[in-house]
């Protein structure tokens, strides 16, 4: 596991923590919660499924839910909140929070949440997925960077080069990285859909597929100080079990 940059370390130290996985975490179950969502080809009801079973803390267990919509992943939330998801060709969001209109993309998210985002880099989801991946993956997804931003559609400026400022990274692999954003500071968590907030962010950003067109999955979780202990729990279940390759 290869640390990349820390900015702002001592403002991290909570978040940096909150992203260590729990030792020897067993298999537990927790609740199934399917979503409603709403896209291309109209609303589409929840899910039914079963409990799910994750390798995470007993006590984290008992505060978190499985949140899944038909075409997303699958996300822990804690239990009780409610969630919707947008589907379509450019890719499908899964948005979990514990109160408002999760229904309107009009205004990004202020409060808690827990937001699983997936944009497909061969439709107009590319264009996310570079903005992403202009940020923290400068490998082999480089050309497919300047590729997107040579087709003229969006202006260079709109896919900025290297991470923010203030954000912590962990590398896992090339193409999985762990984040951290420090509480009111603009980070990762902002290009899944969240606003300003006086809460930290921490999540993953991981590009599934070649790397002339990835997919990126983005999870970007935001808990009440009073469930600060649960994001280890719902990094490391996404860790886990995101696709490796593309649907």
């Amino acid at each position: 596991m290869l640390k990349l940059r820390s900015s702002s370390r001592a403002a991290l130290v909570g978040a940096i923590v909150s992203l260590t996985p729990f030792a020897a975490a067993a298999a537990q179950t927790v609740p199934f919660v399917g979503c409603p969502s709403d896209g291309q080809q109209g609303p589409v009801a929840a899910p039914k499924g079963q409990a799910k079973a994750v390798n995470i803390d007993p006590a984290a267990a008992k505060g978190l839910a499985w949140y899944r919509a038909q075409y997303s992943a699958g996300a822990l939330a804690p239990r009780g909140w409610k969630c919707f998801s947008f589907y379509g060709s450019s890719g499908v969001t899964l948005s979990i929070a514990p109160s408002g209109k999760l229904d309107d993309t009009s205004q990004p998210i202020a409060g808690p949440a827990v937001i699983l985002a997936d944009d497909i880099g061969g439709t107009s989801g590319r264009f996310d997925v570079a903005k992403v991946a202009a940020r923290v993956f400068a490998g082999p997804e480089k050309a497919f960077v300047a590729a997107v931003i040579a087709e003229g559609i969006e202006p260079k400026e709109n896919f900025p080069a290297g991470p923010y400022p203030t954000d912590t990274l962990t590398y896992k692999t090339p193409t999985l990285v762990a984040f951290a954003t420090p509480a009111g500071k603009d980070g990762l968590g902002v290009a899944a859909g969240l606003g300003a907030s006086p809460l930290p962010v921490v999540g993953l950003a991981k590009l599934v597929g070649p790397a002339d067109g990835p997919d990126c999955y983005l999870l970007a979780v935001r808990l009440p100080a009073t469930q600060a202990n649960l994001a280890a729990a719902i990094v490391g279940a996404a860790e886990a079990t995101l696709p490796n390759s593309s649907p």
